[in-house]
């Protein structure tokens, strides 16, 4: 399994290096030069490309939470159809308790899509943080071939700016970020209080599999 993992982050990273998502960089090194130098001296670039392998990560990572949330929204909605259809059949009662595990199914399928909403952007996010590793991991290229003297027509300066605007870029985005994340705990709070209510209402505790 970890050599699966291996390889497959391998395939991803010559995927991302190479093509990028939607994003790319103004200023690369041919991947050829690194291969004139000394098997030992290319070493001092593993760590940016470490990196760049974290960032390729990150991004699978907030794609399965994505689509983990999705699912749990379309659980909510069959819940949802299920329960509307018990309540043809209820009594008074009955119907009040099923009413407002309702109203607690609604309010936990708004709080996720808003959760969805903040997932995309902090996948956006990613994808910044990822062209920014990249930019990293080129300029690390570029001053391995400038010490061993390698002909390359490029400016490291170029390369230097080059990571200084995208380090400000996401460090902008990150801070955008950090308000639509507290905006998202507000959102969590308020269908929590939903939940708390209903429970307190039916004289159990707020647990509950669909609820939770």
């Amino acid at each position: 399994m970890r050599i699966f993992r291996k390889l497959l982050l391998g395939v991803l990273l010559s995927v991302w290096l190479g093509a990028g998502c939607g994003h790319s960089l103004s200023y690369t090194v041919e991947p050829e030069l690194l291969q004139r130098l000394p098997k030992k001296s290319r070493r001092s670039v593993f760590q940016a490309r470490t990196v760049v392998t974290i960032a390729i990560d990150r991004l699978s990572s907030i794609r399965r939470q994505i689509d983990g949330t999705r699912r749990d929204i379309d659980r909510i909605k069959e819940r949802v159809d299920k329960i509307e259809k018990e309540l043809g059949n209820a009594g008074p009662r009955e119907s009040q308790r099923l009413r407002g595990e309702i109203d607690v199914l609604d309010a936990r399928q708004e709080y996720l899509e808003h959760k969805i909403e903040f997932l995309e952007e902090k996948l956006d996010v990613a994808e910044d943080e990822l062209l920014l590793a990249k930019g990293q991991f080129e300029l690390a290229k570029v001053r391995l071939v400038k010490k061993h003297s390698i002909a390359f027509d490029g400016d490291e300066a170029d390369f230097v700016e080059q990571v200084e605007d995208l380090q400000q870029k996401v460090n902008e985005r990150r801070k955008d970020l950090e308000r639509d994340e507290a905006e998202l705990k507000r959102q969590e709070q308020k269908w929590l209080a939903v939940k708390k209510r209903f429970y307190s209402s039916i004289g159990e505790s707020s647990k509950g599999w669909w609820t939770e």
